[in-house]
């Protein structure tokens, strides 16, 4: 008798050990996206917001011009990231984020 874990959703727990780790990898990808890419928004706006309020003050008008630089930074690390995908899913002819394993 196989060993279930019940706090695995049953999608999952059906799968092999190697089907579960490239789905846990593909949703870890995913969320970090969405999360980096609301950080983006957040970081551009605070940056914008900071620049608006420095009065003119030229320290602060730097360190929103340094907040809106990351954030466009980080903005192109993520569209990076996501072209990484896009390329290995075309040469390789596999779905990375939606990892099917051939089965016997």
């Amino acid at each position: 008798m196989a060993i279930q874990n019940n706090a695995l959703p049953a999608a999952i727990a059906s799968k092999s050990p190697g089907e579960g780790l490239a789905f846990y990898i593909a949703q870890l990808w995913k969320t970090i996206v969405i999360v980096g890419s609301l950080a983006f928004l957040l970081y551009l706006v605070w940056g914008g917001i900071q620049w608006l309020m420095s009065g003119g003050d030229k320290t602060k008008v730097e360190e929103a011009k340094a907040k809106i630089s990351n954030a466009i930074m980080g903005l192109a690390v993520l569209v990076i990231s996501y072209a990484v995908v896009l390329f290995i899913e075309a040469v390789f002819k596999i779905n990375i984020l939606k990892p099917e394993f051939p089965t016997v």
